[in-house]
């Protein structure tokens, strides 16, 4: 099974770049629950998390209750590297000071 680098966000910690695997059942696991796909920040960039967080994240002001975690997508699901985590973690930073 091959491995993919994503930048992990979870609740109350800072977003960090960690491999995880690259099956659905493990970004299931993650997200604790079935699976969202919503676009993030520009293209391929994507947020990977949970049914019920995946308004939240895109559209509302809501904190997430749940871990996510965004990656290259365009087709198939493929790793960042430290560059793109410190461009996308400046930009989630903006958008987490506007989460209650």
């Amino acid at each position: 099974m091959s491995t993919i680098s994503v930048l992990m966000v979870e609740p109350s910690k800072r977003p960090s770049i960690v491999s995880i695997n690259n099956d659905m059942s493990t970004f299931e696991d993650i997200v604790n629950g079935p699976l969202d796909l919503q676009s993030f920040y520009r293209s391929p960039f994507k947020i990977v998390c949970s049914v019920d967080n995946g308004y939240e994240l895109t559209y509302a002001k809501k904190k997430p209750r749940d871990s996510f975690f965004i990656v290259k997508h365009d087709g198939d699901f493929r790793s960042i590297d430290r560059a793109e985590a410190e461009e996308i973690r400046e930009y989630l930073k903006d958008k987490m000071k506007k989460w209650k």
